[in-house]
Protein backbone atom coordinates (compact mmCIF):
# COMPACT_ATOMS: atom_id res chain seq x y z
CA UNK A 1 0.00 0.00 0.00
CA UNK A 2 2.88 2.36 0.84
CA UNK A 3 4.63 1.81 -2.50
CA UNK A 4 1.33 2.28 -4.33
CA UNK A 5 0.77 5.60 -2.57
CA UNK A 6 4.30 6.75 -3.47
CA UNK A 7 3.64 5.80 -7.12
CA UNK A 8 0.40 7.82 -7.09
CA UNK A 9 2.18 10.92 -5.71
CA UNK A 10 4.94 10.56 -8.32
CA UNK A 11 2.36 10.30 -11.09
CA UNK A 12 0.51 13.38 -9.87
CA UNK A 13 3.78 15.35 -9.59
CA UNK A 14 4.79 14.37 -13.15
CA UNK A 15 1.38 15.36 -14.52
CA UNK A 16 1.63 18.70 -12.71
CA UNK A 17 5.09 19.42 -14.23
CA UNK A 18 3.87 18.53 -17.74
CA UNK A 19 0.83 20.75 -17.31
CA UNK A 20 3.00 23.71 -16.24
CA UNK A 21 5.43 23.24 -19.15
CA UNK A 22 2.68 22.92 -21.73
CA UNK A 23 0.53 25.72 -20.36
CA UNK A 24 1.70 28.40 -22.85
CA UNK A 25 1.21 26.10 -25.83
CA UNK A 26 -2.21 24.97 -24.58
CA UNK A 27 -3.26 28.57 -24.00
CA UNK A 28 -2.19 29.53 -27.52
CA UNK A 29 -4.04 26.60 -29.01
CA UNK A 30 -7.18 27.41 -27.04
CA UNK A 31 -7.31 31.05 -28.17
CA UNK A 32 -6.75 30.05 -31.80
CA UNK A 33 -3.09 31.16 -32.13
CA UNK A 34 -0.24 28.99 -33.44
CA UNK A 35 3.48 29.56 -33.98
CA UNK A 36 4.09 30.95 -37.48
CA UNK A 37 7.56 29.36 -37.64
CA UNK A 38 6.25 25.91 -36.69
CA UNK A 39 3.46 26.22 -39.23
CA UNK A 40 5.92 27.30 -41.95
CA UNK A 41 8.34 24.45 -41.24
CA UNK A 42 5.56 21.85 -41.30
CA UNK A 43 4.13 23.14 -44.60
CA UNK A 44 7.40 23.88 -46.41
CA UNK A 45 6.79 27.65 -46.43
CA UNK A 46 9.67 30.16 -46.63
CA UNK A 47 9.92 32.29 -43.47
CA UNK A 48 11.55 35.76 -43.25
CA UNK A 49 11.36 37.87 -40.07
CA UNK A 50 12.24 41.59 -40.02
CA UNK A 51 12.64 42.49 -36.31
CA UNK A 52 13.00 46.26 -36.71
CA UNK A 53 9.71 46.62 -38.60
CA UNK A 54 8.08 43.67 -36.79
CA UNK A 55 7.09 42.32 -40.20
CA UNK A 56 6.85 38.64 -41.10
CA UNK A 57 6.96 37.59 -44.77
CA UNK A 58 5.93 34.02 -45.68
CA UNK A 59 6.29 32.66 -49.21
CA UNK A 60 5.11 29.48 -50.93
CA UNK A 61 5.35 29.33 -54.72
CA UNK A 62 3.89 32.57 -56.06
CA UNK A 63 1.92 33.24 -52.86
CA UNK A 64 3.41 35.95 -50.62
CA UNK A 65 1.85 36.90 -47.29
CA UNK A 66 3.08 39.87 -45.23
CA UNK A 67 2.02 40.06 -41.59
CA UNK A 68 2.66 42.89 -39.14
CA UNK A 69 2.64 42.37 -35.38
CA UNK A 70 -0.37 44.02 -33.68
CA UNK A 71 -2.04 44.73 -37.06
CA UNK A 72 -5.15 42.83 -38.10
CA UNK A 73 -4.55 43.59 -41.80
CA UNK A 74 -2.41 41.21 -43.87
CA UNK A 75 -1.08 41.83 -47.37
CA UNK A 76 -1.55 38.82 -49.67
CA UNK A 77 0.09 39.23 -53.10
CA UNK A 78 -0.20 42.99 -52.80
CA UNK A 79 -3.84 43.06 -51.65
CA UNK A 80 -4.97 43.87 -48.09
CA UNK A 81 -6.93 41.12 -46.32
CA UNK A 82 -8.58 41.45 -42.91
CA UNK A 83 -7.66 38.89 -40.22
CA UNK A 84 -9.70 37.63 -37.32
CA UNK A 85 -7.07 38.92 -34.88
CA UNK A 86 -3.63 40.55 -35.17
CA UNK A 87 -0.36 38.57 -34.85
CA UNK A 88 1.51 38.94 -31.59
CA UNK A 89 4.85 38.09 -30.01
CA UNK A 90 4.68 35.53 -27.21
CA UNK A 91 7.80 34.11 -25.51
CA UNK A 92 9.94 35.04 -28.51
CA UNK A 93 7.58 33.35 -31.00
CA UNK A 94 5.42 35.04 -33.65
CA UNK A 95 1.91 33.80 -32.92
CA UNK A 96 -0.72 34.08 -35.68
CA UNK A 97 -4.39 33.02 -35.73
CA UNK A 98 -4.50 29.47 -37.09
CA UNK A 99 -7.62 30.11 -39.15
CA UNK A 100 -5.91 32.95 -41.00
CA UNK A 101 -2.80 30.92 -41.87
CA UNK A 102 -4.92 28.04 -43.12
CA UNK A 103 -6.89 30.48 -45.24
CA UNK A 104 -3.78 32.14 -46.72
CA UNK A 105 -2.01 28.88 -47.60
CA UNK A 106 -4.98 26.62 -48.44
CA UNK A 107 -3.77 24.06 -50.99
CA UNK A 108 -7.30 23.16 -52.16
CA UNK A 109 -8.45 26.57 -53.36
CA UNK A 110 -9.22 25.29 -56.91
CA UNK A 111 -11.94 22.90 -55.72
CA UNK A 112 -14.37 25.78 -55.06
CA UNK A 113 -14.08 26.83 -58.72
CA UNK A 114 -15.05 23.38 -59.96
CA UNK A 115 -18.05 23.20 -57.61
CA UNK A 116 -19.72 26.42 -58.77
CA UNK A 117 -21.58 24.84 -61.76
CA UNK A 118 -23.37 22.37 -59.42
CA UNK A 119 -26.40 24.60 -58.57
CA UNK A 120 -27.07 25.20 -62.28
CA UNK A 121 -27.32 21.47 -62.99
CA UNK A 122 -29.78 20.96 -60.13
CA UNK A 123 -32.17 23.71 -61.29
CA UNK A 124 -32.58 22.06 -64.70
CA UNK A 125 -34.36 18.85 -63.52
CA UNK A 126 -37.07 20.08 -61.04
CA UNK A 127 -39.05 22.86 -62.79
CA UNK A 128 -41.77 22.93 -60.09
CA UNK A 129 -39.66 24.68 -57.41
CA UNK A 130 -38.69 27.33 -59.94
CA UNK A 131 -42.39 28.26 -60.39
CA UNK A 132 -42.99 28.51 -56.64
CA UNK A 133 -40.11 30.89 -55.93
CA UNK A 134 -41.28 33.74 -58.22
CA UNK A 135 -44.63 33.85 -56.41
CA UNK A 136 -42.84 35.15 -53.36
CA UNK A 137 -40.16 37.42 -54.87
CA UNK A 138 -40.91 38.20 -58.55
CA UNK A 139 -43.83 37.97 -61.01
CA UNK A 140 -44.58 34.57 -62.56
CA UNK A 141 -43.94 35.62 -66.21
CA UNK A 142 -40.21 35.87 -65.43
CA UNK A 143 -39.99 32.15 -64.70
CA UNK A 144 -40.05 30.88 -68.34
CA UNK A 145 -37.29 33.32 -69.22
CA UNK A 146 -35.07 31.77 -66.57
CA UNK A 147 -35.83 28.22 -67.77
CA UNK A 148 -35.31 28.72 -71.51
CA UNK A 149 -31.49 29.08 -71.24
CA UNK A 150 -31.35 25.57 -69.73
CA UNK A 151 -30.09 24.00 -73.01
CA UNK A 152 -26.96 26.16 -72.62
CA UNK A 153 -25.82 24.01 -69.68
CA UNK A 154 -24.05 21.37 -71.87
CA UNK A 155 -21.20 23.81 -72.77
CA UNK A 156 -20.21 23.80 -69.10
CA UNK A 157 -18.05 20.65 -69.43
CA UNK A 158 -15.96 22.55 -71.98
CA UNK A 159 -14.96 25.04 -69.26
CA UNK A 160 -14.36 22.30 -66.70
CA UNK A 161 -12.24 19.95 -68.79
CA UNK A 162 -9.14 22.18 -68.98
CA UNK A 163 -8.93 22.47 -65.17
CA UNK A 164 -7.54 18.94 -64.55
CA UNK A 165 -4.90 19.51 -67.24
CA UNK A 166 -3.14 22.45 -65.56
CA UNK A 167 -2.03 20.58 -62.40
CA UNK A 168 -0.87 17.71 -64.61
CA UNK A 169 1.62 19.92 -66.49
CA UNK A 170 2.97 21.77 -63.44
CA UNK A 171 4.95 18.88 -61.87
CA UNK A 172 6.68 18.21 -65.20
CA UNK A 173 8.40 21.62 -65.12
CA UNK A 174 11.58 21.70 -63.09
CA UNK A 175 12.60 24.61 -60.87
CA UNK A 176 16.02 26.22 -60.63
CA UNK A 177 16.63 25.60 -56.94
CA UNK A 178 20.07 27.19 -56.52
CA UNK A 179 22.76 29.09 -58.42
CA UNK A 180 26.20 28.94 -56.79
CA UNK A 181 29.76 29.66 -57.84
CA UNK A 182 33.30 29.12 -56.62
CA UNK A 183 36.58 30.59 -57.87
CA UNK A 184 39.73 28.53 -58.29
CA UNK A 185 43.23 29.46 -59.37
CA UNK A 186 42.58 29.16 -63.11
CA UNK A 187 38.78 29.12 -63.49
CA UNK A 188 35.38 29.96 -61.98
CA UNK A 189 32.69 27.31 -61.66
CA UNK A 190 28.99 28.15 -61.77
CA UNK A 191 26.65 25.40 -60.53
CA UNK A 192 22.95 25.37 -61.50
CA UNK A 193 20.86 22.92 -59.46
CA UNK A 194 17.38 21.95 -60.70
CA UNK A 195 14.56 20.00 -59.08
CA UNK A 196 14.19 17.81 -62.20
CA UNK A 197 15.60 17.13 -65.64
CA UNK A 198 15.81 19.96 -68.17
CA UNK A 199 17.11 20.54 -71.68
CA UNK A 200 19.56 23.28 -72.62
CA UNK A 201 21.16 24.88 -75.67
CA UNK A 202 24.55 26.66 -75.28
CA UNK A 203 25.83 29.35 -77.64
CA UNK A 204 29.24 31.09 -77.55
CA UNK A 205 29.53 33.98 -79.97
CA UNK A 206 31.33 37.36 -79.95
CA UNK A 207 32.44 36.95 -76.36
CA UNK A 208 28.90 36.21 -75.10
CA UNK A 209 28.01 32.81 -73.66
CA UNK A 210 24.23 32.25 -73.76
CA UNK A 211 22.52 29.29 -72.13
CA UNK A 212 18.88 28.69 -73.13
CA UNK A 213 17.15 26.32 -70.69
CA UNK A 214 13.83 24.62 -71.48
CA UNK A 215 11.57 22.47 -69.33
CA UNK A 216 11.81 24.69 -66.26
CA UNK A 217 9.79 27.53 -64.82
CA UNK A 218 10.95 31.09 -65.34
CA UNK A 219 11.71 31.64 -61.65
CA UNK A 220 15.09 32.68 -60.26
CA UNK A 221 16.01 31.16 -56.87
CA UNK A 222 16.74 33.21 -53.78
CA UNK A 223 19.52 30.73 -52.96
CA UNK A 224 22.23 32.09 -55.21
CA UNK A 225 25.58 33.83 -55.25
CA UNK A 226 26.81 36.48 -57.67
CA UNK A 227 29.58 35.01 -59.90
CA UNK A 228 30.58 38.41 -61.29
CA UNK A 229 34.26 38.92 -60.55
CA UNK A 230 37.62 37.89 -61.90
CA UNK A 231 36.41 35.58 -64.70
CA UNK A 232 32.86 36.84 -65.38
CA UNK A 233 32.17 40.49 -66.11
CA UNK A 234 28.38 40.34 -66.13
CA UNK A 235 25.44 37.97 -65.78
CA UNK A 236 21.91 38.58 -67.07
CA UNK A 237 19.04 36.24 -66.17
CA UNK A 238 15.82 36.54 -68.14
CA UNK A 239 12.78 34.44 -68.92
CA UNK A 240 12.60 32.57 -72.20
CA UNK A 241 10.16 33.11 -75.08
CA UNK A 242 6.53 33.44 -73.93
CA UNK A 243 7.84 33.46 -70.34
CA UNK A 244 8.80 29.79 -70.54
CA UNK A 245 12.19 28.60 -69.40
CA UNK A 246 15.25 30.72 -68.63
CA UNK A 247 18.01 32.44 -70.59
CA UNK A 248 21.34 33.00 -68.83
CA UNK A 249 23.73 35.38 -70.57
CA UNK A 250 27.34 35.29 -69.31
CA UNK A 251 29.98 37.83 -70.35
CA UNK A 252 33.32 36.07 -69.72
CA UNK A 253 36.49 38.08 -69.21
CA UNK A 254 38.38 35.50 -71.30
CA UNK A 255 36.64 35.90 -74.64
CA UNK A 256 38.90 33.35 -76.35
CA UNK A 257 38.16 30.28 -74.22
CA UNK A 258 34.72 28.67 -74.61
CA UNK A 259 33.19 27.64 -71.27
CA UNK A 260 32.72 23.92 -70.62
CA UNK A 261 29.60 22.19 -69.23
CA UNK A 262 29.25 19.04 -67.13
CA UNK A 263 25.92 17.55 -66.04
CA UNK A 264 25.21 15.40 -62.98
CA UNK A 265 21.97 13.63 -62.10
CA UNK A 266 20.08 13.21 -58.83
CA UNK A 267 19.48 16.14 -58.41
CA UNK A 268 20.10 17.44 -61.91
CA UNK A 269 23.00 19.88 -61.89
CA UNK A 270 24.97 21.79 -64.52
CA UNK A 271 28.57 22.77 -63.80
CA UNK A 272 29.82 25.57 -66.10
CA UNK A 273 33.54 26.38 -65.99
CA UNK A 274 34.88 29.78 -67.12
CA UNK A 275 38.63 30.03 -67.71
CA UNK A 276 40.63 32.81 -66.07
CA UNK A 277 41.93 35.61 -68.35
CA UNK A 278 45.46 34.13 -68.45
CA UNK A 279 44.32 30.47 -68.50
CA UNK A 280 44.65 30.14 -72.31
CA UNK A 281 48.29 31.08 -72.27
CA UNK A 282 48.92 28.89 -69.25
CA UNK A 283 47.30 25.88 -70.91
CA UNK A 284 49.39 26.32 -74.06
CA UNK A 285 52.56 26.43 -71.97
CA UNK A 286 51.49 23.32 -70.13
CA UNK A 287 50.99 21.41 -73.38
CA UNK A 288 54.46 22.35 -74.61
CA UNK A 289 56.07 21.28 -71.35
CA UNK A 290 54.16 18.01 -71.34
CA UNK A 291 55.18 17.13 -74.91
CA UNK A 292 58.86 17.79 -74.27
CA UNK A 293 58.69 15.78 -71.09
CA UNK A 294 57.33 12.73 -72.91
CA UNK A 295 60.02 12.95 -75.58
CA UNK A 296 62.91 13.23 -73.16
CA UNK A 297 62.09 10.97 -70.28
CA UNK A 298 59.06 9.35 -68.63
CA UNK A 299 60.63 9.62 -65.19
CA UNK A 300 60.49 13.43 -65.26
CA UNK A 301 56.70 13.33 -65.76
CA UNK A 302 56.28 11.44 -62.51
CA UNK A 303 57.91 14.18 -60.44
CA UNK A 304 55.65 15.85 -57.89
CA UNK A 305 54.93 19.55 -58.49
CA UNK A 306 57.17 21.88 -56.54
CA UNK A 307 55.33 24.11 -54.05
CA UNK A 308 55.73 27.83 -54.84
CA UNK A 309 58.13 29.71 -52.61
CA UNK A 310 56.33 32.05 -50.23
CA UNK A 311 57.40 35.67 -50.16
CA UNK A 312 58.81 37.09 -46.95
CA UNK A 313 57.00 39.87 -45.11
CA UNK A 314 58.61 43.33 -45.29
CA UNK A 315 59.54 45.39 -42.23
CA UNK A 316 56.62 47.73 -41.56
CA UNK A 317 56.16 50.05 -38.60
CA UNK A 318 52.97 52.09 -38.81
CA UNK A 319 51.75 53.67 -35.58
CA UNK A 320 48.02 54.40 -35.58
CA UNK A 321 46.84 56.36 -32.56
CA UNK A 322 43.51 54.98 -31.21
CA UNK A 323 40.53 57.34 -31.36
CA UNK A 324 38.35 58.06 -28.33
CA UNK A 325 34.58 57.71 -28.12
CA UNK A 326 33.07 61.11 -27.30
CA UNK A 327 29.58 59.97 -26.29
CA UNK A 328 29.72 57.12 -23.80
CA UNK A 329 26.07 56.33 -24.53
CA UNK A 330 27.39 54.40 -27.53
CA UNK A 331 29.80 52.36 -25.40
CA UNK A 332 28.92 48.67 -25.46
CA UNK A 333 27.40 48.71 -28.94
CA UNK A 334 27.97 45.48 -30.89
CA UNK A 335 29.97 45.35 -34.13
CA UNK A 336 29.69 42.16 -36.20
CA UNK A 337 32.93 41.42 -38.07
CA UNK A 338 32.73 39.18 -41.13
CA UNK A 339 35.99 37.68 -42.39
CA UNK A 340 35.25 37.10 -46.08
CA UNK A 341 35.54 33.67 -47.73
CA UNK A 342 36.84 30.60 -45.84
CA UNK A 343 37.24 26.86 -46.31
CA UNK A 344 37.23 25.79 -49.96
CA UNK A 345 36.33 29.37 -50.89
CA UNK A 346 39.85 30.79 -50.81
CA UNK A 347 39.04 34.19 -52.24
CA UNK A 348 41.71 35.86 -54.37
CA UNK A 349 44.88 33.82 -54.82
CA UNK A 350 48.30 35.18 -55.71
CA UNK A 351 51.18 32.75 -56.00
CA UNK A 352 53.72 33.17 -53.23
CA UNK A 353 51.32 34.98 -50.91
CA UNK A 354 48.69 33.72 -48.43
CA UNK A 355 45.16 33.33 -49.79
CA UNK A 356 42.73 36.16 -49.20
CA UNK A 357 40.69 34.10 -46.71
CA UNK A 358 43.65 33.85 -44.27
CA UNK A 359 44.50 37.56 -44.39
CA UNK A 360 40.83 38.51 -43.92
CA UNK A 361 40.64 36.36 -40.78
CA UNK A 362 43.82 37.86 -39.27
CA UNK A 363 42.55 41.41 -39.85
CA UNK A 364 39.18 40.44 -38.31
CA UNK A 365 40.87 39.13 -35.15
CA UNK A 366 42.96 42.31 -34.77
CA UNK A 367 39.87 44.45 -35.39
CA UNK A 368 37.97 42.68 -32.61
CA UNK A 369 40.79 43.51 -30.17
CA UNK A 370 40.95 47.16 -31.25
CA UNK A 371 37.18 47.64 -30.99
CA UNK A 372 37.17 45.98 -27.57
CA UNK A 373 39.73 48.50 -26.31
CA UNK A 374 37.57 51.33 -27.70
CA UNK A 375 34.60 50.14 -25.60
CA UNK A 376 32.61 48.10 -28.11
CA UNK A 377 31.39 44.52 -28.11
CA UNK A 378 32.32 42.37 -31.11
CA UNK A 379 31.12 39.19 -32.77
CA UNK A 380 33.00 37.31 -35.52
CA UNK A 381 31.07 35.36 -38.13
CA UNK A 382 33.98 32.91 -38.23
CA UNK A 383 37.11 32.51 -36.10
CA UNK A 384 38.69 29.67 -38.08
CA UNK A 385 39.16 28.49 -41.66
CA UNK A 386 35.60 27.26 -42.26
CA UNK A 387 33.33 27.72 -45.25
CA UNK A 388 30.17 29.73 -44.66
CA UNK A 389 27.22 30.47 -46.91
CA UNK A 390 25.66 33.90 -47.29
CA UNK A 391 22.55 32.68 -45.42
CA UNK A 392 24.70 31.68 -42.43
CA UNK A 393 26.43 35.04 -42.30
CA UNK A 394 23.08 36.80 -42.78
CA UNK A 395 21.57 34.88 -39.87
CA UNK A 396 24.39 35.99 -37.58
CA UNK A 397 24.05 39.61 -38.70
CA UNK A 398 20.28 39.81 -38.14
CA UNK A 399 19.74 37.61 -35.09
CA UNK A 400 22.40 38.70 -32.61
CA UNK A 401 21.39 42.29 -31.96
CA UNK A 402 24.31 43.91 -33.73
CA UNK A 403 24.59 47.63 -34.48
CA UNK A 404 27.13 47.56 -37.36
CA UNK A 405 28.22 44.90 -39.87
CA UNK A 406 31.70 45.08 -41.45
CA UNK A 407 32.66 42.50 -44.08
CA UNK A 408 36.43 42.33 -44.67
CA UNK A 409 37.84 41.52 -48.10
CA UNK A 410 40.88 42.15 -50.32
CA UNK A 411 41.01 43.16 -53.95
CA UNK A 412 42.83 41.40 -56.77
CA UNK A 413 43.16 42.03 -60.47
CA UNK A 414 45.07 40.91 -63.53
CA UNK A 415 45.94 44.58 -63.94
CA UNK A 416 49.00 44.88 -61.70
CA UNK A 417 48.74 48.68 -61.66
CA UNK A 418 45.56 48.69 -59.55
CA UNK A 419 46.19 49.47 -55.89
CA UNK A 420 44.55 51.15 -52.91
CA UNK A 421 41.54 50.67 -50.67
CA UNK A 422 37.82 50.86 -51.42
CA UNK A 423 34.63 50.70 -49.36
CA UNK A 424 31.19 49.66 -50.58
CA UNK A 425 27.63 50.04 -49.35
CA UNK A 426 24.61 48.41 -50.94
CA UNK A 427 23.10 50.10 -53.98
CA UNK A 428 20.35 48.84 -56.24
CA UNK A 429 21.64 50.61 -59.36
CA UNK A 430 23.98 48.63 -61.56
CA UNK A 431 22.68 45.17 -60.67
CA UNK A 432 23.17 42.60 -63.41
CA UNK A 433 20.20 40.43 -62.41
CA UNK A 434 16.79 41.06 -63.98
CA UNK A 435 14.65 41.39 -60.85
CA UNK A 436 11.43 41.38 -62.91
CA UNK A 437 12.05 37.72 -63.75
CA UNK A 438 12.52 36.62 -60.15
CA UNK A 439 8.87 36.18 -59.23
CA UNK A 440 6.49 37.92 -56.87
CA UNK A 441 7.94 36.43 -53.70
CA UNK A 442 11.47 37.74 -54.24
CA UNK A 443 10.30 41.22 -55.20
CA UNK A 444 8.10 41.47 -52.10
CA UNK A 445 10.89 40.60 -49.66
CA UNK A 446 13.51 42.62 -51.55
CA UNK A 447 11.36 45.77 -51.64
CA UNK A 448 10.46 45.43 -47.96
CA UNK A 449 14.15 45.19 -47.12
CA UNK A 450 15.02 48.27 -49.20
CA UNK A 451 12.36 50.26 -47.32
CA UNK A 452 13.72 49.21 -43.93
CA UNK A 453 17.46 49.87 -44.25
CA UNK A 454 19.23 53.19 -43.67
CA UNK A 455 21.24 53.71 -46.86
CA UNK A 456 22.51 57.05 -45.52
CA UNK A 457 24.11 55.33 -42.53
CA UNK A 458 25.67 52.72 -44.82
CA UNK A 459 27.30 55.41 -46.95
CA UNK A 460 28.39 57.37 -43.86
CA UNK A 461 30.13 54.32 -42.36
CA UNK A 462 31.82 53.44 -45.67
CA UNK A 463 33.15 57.00 -46.10
CA UNK A 464 34.56 57.09 -42.54
CA UNK A 465 36.40 53.77 -43.00
CA UNK A 466 37.84 54.78 -46.34
CA UNK A 467 39.02 58.12 -44.95
CA UNK A 468 40.85 56.46 -42.06
CA UNK A 469 42.51 53.80 -44.23
CA UNK A 470 43.85 56.39 -46.68
CA UNK A 471 45.03 58.66 -43.87
CA UNK A 472 46.86 56.05 -41.79
CA UNK A 473 48.13 53.67 -44.49
CA UNK A 474 48.89 56.39 -47.06
CA UNK A 475 47.55 54.33 -49.95
CA UNK A 476 45.62 55.18 -53.08
CA UNK A 477 41.92 55.97 -52.84
CA UNK A 478 39.80 53.64 -55.00
CA UNK A 479 36.64 55.34 -53.77
CA UNK A 480 33.42 54.82 -51.85
CA UNK A 481 30.81 53.17 -54.05
CA UNK A 482 27.29 51.74 -53.94
CA UNK A 483 27.03 48.31 -55.56
CA UNK A 484 24.53 45.39 -55.31
CA UNK A 485 27.03 43.18 -53.46
CA UNK A 486 25.87 39.77 -52.23
CA UNK A 487 27.50 40.03 -48.74
CA UNK A 488 25.33 43.09 -47.97
CA UNK A 489 21.98 41.91 -49.31
CA UNK A 490 19.20 41.59 -46.68
CA UNK A 491 21.41 42.80 -43.80
CA UNK A 492 19.10 44.90 -41.60
CA UNK A 493 21.77 46.94 -39.75
CA UNK A 494 24.24 49.47 -41.27
CA UNK A 495 26.64 47.31 -43.30
CA UNK A 496 29.68 47.80 -45.52
CA UNK A 497 32.24 45.78 -47.46
CA UNK A 498 35.86 46.88 -46.96
CA UNK A 499 38.59 46.08 -49.49
CA UNK A 500 41.64 46.78 -47.35
CA UNK A 501 44.13 46.51 -50.22
CA UNK A 502 45.02 44.84 -53.51
CA UNK A 503 46.71 41.50 -52.99
CA UNK A 504 47.84 41.54 -56.62
CA UNK A 505 49.81 44.79 -56.30
CA UNK A 506 53.60 44.47 -56.09
CA UNK A 507 53.97 46.68 -53.02
CA UNK A 508 50.57 46.49 -51.34
CA UNK A 509 50.36 42.71 -51.77
CA UNK A 510 53.64 42.25 -49.90
CA UNK A 511 52.54 44.66 -47.17
CA UNK A 512 49.46 42.53 -46.52
CA UNK A 513 51.74 39.64 -45.56
CA UNK A 514 53.07 41.71 -42.64
CA UNK A 515 51.17 41.30 -39.37
CA UNK A 516 52.07 44.87 -38.36
CA UNK A 517 50.39 46.13 -41.51
CA UNK A 518 47.28 44.09 -40.72
CA UNK A 519 47.19 45.59 -37.23
CA UNK A 520 47.39 49.08 -38.75
CA UNK A 521 44.43 48.22 -41.01
CA UNK A 522 42.43 46.99 -38.02
CA UNK A 523 43.16 50.08 -35.92
CA UNK A 524 42.24 52.35 -38.83
CA UNK A 525 38.85 50.63 -39.20
CA UNK A 526 38.30 50.76 -35.42
CA UNK A 527 38.97 54.51 -35.46
CA UNK A 528 36.44 54.86 -38.27
CA UNK A 529 33.80 53.09 -36.16
CA UNK A 530 34.51 55.61 -33.38
CA UNK A 531 34.17 58.43 -35.93
CA UNK A 532 30.85 56.95 -37.05
CA UNK A 533 29.31 57.05 -33.56
CA UNK A 534 30.91 60.42 -32.77
CA UNK A 535 29.14 61.81 -35.83
CA UNK A 536 25.67 60.68 -34.70
CA UNK A 537 23.53 63.16 -32.75
CA UNK A 538 20.77 61.75 -30.54
CA UNK A 539 17.67 63.94 -30.43
CA UNK A 540 16.39 64.30 -26.92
Amino acid sequence: MLSQARWSRTTLFTALVITILLAPALASAQDGYISARSFAESQGIAYQWFPLQKILVMRQGLRTVRLTVDSATAVVNGSEVAMAAPPRIQQGQIMVPAASLNKFFNANEQTSVLQTPAPRIQTQSPPAPLQEQPRVNQPAPLTPIAITPAPEVPPQPVAITPAPQSPATAPEEAILVALRHSSREDHTRVVLEFSGDITYQPEFKDGLYRLTISGCRNLIPTQRTNPVGRDIAKLDINSGPNRKGLILSFYPINKMAQPTIETVGGPFRMIISFAAPDATQASETAVIVASTTIETSTTQAAKAPVAPKMESAPEINIEVEPASLANQDFSGRTVIIDAGHGGSDTGFHYEGRPDEKHINLEIARHLAICLGKAGFKTLLTRNSDVEMSHDQRLGIANRHGGDLYISLHLGGSADKSKAGTACYSYGKAGTHVDEAAQGISYDAVYNEWLKGIRTDLNRFLASKINERLIKHLRVENRGVKELPLQPLRFVMIPAVVVEAGMLSDATEGKNLISDNYRKAIAQSIANAVVDFFNGIVINQ
